[in-house]
């Protein structure tokens, strides 16, 4: 076996691993940038994921002028982490928004009616999907950083 097909095998594995890590994962954190332009990180529930590469999440947008959904909408530059016993994965990506009734509507969990009494036609509510551009994973004591198209 060559040495580029070891490599890729070797991503492969920790890829699947990562996309375990992810589905035991209730909780995460997601970094926006503010609007003075520090990072600033909050601990959401994660509503799905599709794997490590595509996350879903809710957040309110309760100002015109600061808080997370106001931070993607002037910047849609993010990144996301999870961490499970020894094992962490963070990524960096770009967001966007969730504008889809259907698809909002197949996001939407009940719990979050005591945030947004509306569900889903909810003026403050924003469904965000997160695309990861790069993962560095800290799997089985084993480290790597891959980048992604």
């Amino acid at each position: 076996m060559k040495a580029s097909e070891i490599q890729k095998q070797r991503i492969k594995e920790i890829e699947e691993q990562a996309d375990l890590l992810v589905s035991k994962c209730k909780i995460m954190f997601v970094s926006s940038v503010n609007e003075n332009g520090y990072p600033r990180t909050c601990c959401v529930n994660k509503l799905c994921d599709k794997g490590f590469r595509d996350v879903y999440f809710v957040t309110s947008k309760r100002s015109e002028k600061q808080g997370k959904a106001k931070h993607f909408e002037d910047n849609t530059k993010a990144s996301v982490c999870f961490q499970n016993v020894g094992d962490s994965l963070t990524l960096v990506g770009e967001v966007e928004f969730v504008t889809d009734k259907d698809e909002m509507q197949l996001l939407w969990n009940e719990n979050d009616r005591n945030f947004f009494k509306k569900g889903i036609e909810d003026p403050k509510i924003r469904f965000i999907h997160f695309h990861t551009k790069e993962a560095t994973f800290w799997i089985g004591q084993k480290f790597r950083t891959v980048k992604y198209k």
